[in-house]
């Protein structure tokens, strides 16, 4: 794959310009927390690029995969199956992104970045801009907190990397997603509320408050995080006790963690949910990594439709009027350059417990 992928081929256009009309046919509007327009970046229109997060360095893999200095740590798995070799193999610079962990500075200089992109969608934000400064790296800080945010990152890294063209078909999809994510979410105001329950952990006794950006595809379609809870940490994964659900007793229940989804369906006292009895037990799709959270990156973007397709499944062929296997291979083109055939893309929107034996 090289740095700049191919435009959307024809496919994709029609995609991008199908989602927009429904979108300007809908009495709703953008979301209130729509992003402002960032400052230009020091171009760079060569050269190494380092990301000092994993939402950094994911957005520049969208952008000009070619052009990553490095990884924060060893991909997964997973992604294997869909990344190219010259990315797969590329150096573990480290990062910060919470839990202690921070870069090797030594190995950054190493790699002689042209530009340092910096971020506050994860812990450490502030150290790592320290420390870019420190090493004399041109910084590009990029907003890239909310889903609201990408459009507006698109462009701003893709013009400093001499790639705006690229920038711009990211942009246009991210906010064609946004704008369709609003209409649905007139539409499901219509009807009851439904509740989802984000279990995390080992055991699924973690989750996310409302308003976390952990769990912001919940919001995103309309339904409402069961939790109630309040927490001032960017990190979330706030403990609850299983008393706690059962109060809540949630609509639906939504883990991307593979020890929690086996617990889920293999301990009795789970069964004491109705969301599991009625079999409402989602496991996110994460190929080439996690859609959800951890970290919470642009693959919301196609995350947010799949829980729809799920959850609100008229709604979503209503506004979204596209099967989300067909939106999935759409979104690897584009996102990726990679294409997947009708059964590689059900296999990912059906992933396997048993495939992700731990947490990470």
């Amino acid at each position: 794959m090289s740095a700049a992928l191919p435009s959307p081929h024809r496919g994709l256009r029609h995609w991008l310009r199908a989602l927009l009309t429904t979108a300007l046919l809908a009495t709703t509007t953008l979301p209130a927390w729509a992003a402002t327009e960032p400052a230009p970046c020091p171009a760079a229109p060569t050269g190494p690029v380092y990301g000092s997060s994993p939402v950094n360095n994911y957005l520049l893999l969208a952008l000009a995969p070619g052009r990553m200095a490095g990884l924060n740590f060893p991909w997964s798995r997973q992604a294997g199956q869909i990344l190219p070799k010259s990315v797969l193999d590329l150096p573990v610079l480290g990062g910060w992104f919470g839990q202690g962990r921070t870069a090797n500075l030594e190995q950054v200089l190493r790699v002689h970045p042209s530009l340092a992109l910096v971020s506050g969608a994860t812990v450490g934000a502030q150290a790592s801009t320290e420390a870019m400064r420190k090493l004399g790296l041109p910084l590009c800080p990029v907003q890239l907190d909310t889903m609201a945010d990408y459009p507006a990152a698109f462009r701003q890294v893709g013009q400093a990397l001499g790639i705006a063209a690229r920038g711009d078909a990211l942009a246009e999809a991210a906010q064609s997603t946004l704008t369709a994510l609003a209409a649905l979410r007139h539409k499901v105001a219509e009807a009851p509320p439904v509740r989802i329950y984000y279990a995390e952990g080992e055991d699924g006794l973690a989750s996310e408050c409302s308003g976390s950006i952990h769990a912001e595809v919940i919001d995103a379609i309309g339904a409402h995080n069961a939790l109630r809870c309040t927490d001032g940490s960017r990190f979330g994964m706030v403990r609850v006790s299983f008393e706690q659900i059962m109060a809540a007793d949630p609509d639906w229940i939504l883990t991307q963690d593979g020890p929690a989804m086996r617990a889920i369906q293999t301990e009795p006292r789970w069964k004491l949910l109705r969301a599991v009895r009625e079999g409402h037990v989602l496991f996110a799709p994460q190929v080439p990594f996690r859609w959800i959270d951890r970290p919470p990156s642009f693959m919301r973007f196609l995350a947010a439709p799949w829980l729809a397709s799920k959850v609100f499944p008229q709604q979503y062929g209503a506004v979204f009027r596209q099967p989300i296997v067909q939106r999935t291979q759409d979104f690897f083109a584009l996102f990726f350059g990679h294409k997947l055939s009708t059964a590689q893309a059900e296999s990912i929107l059906h992933p396997k417990a048993v495939d992700y034996p731990t947490k990470y």
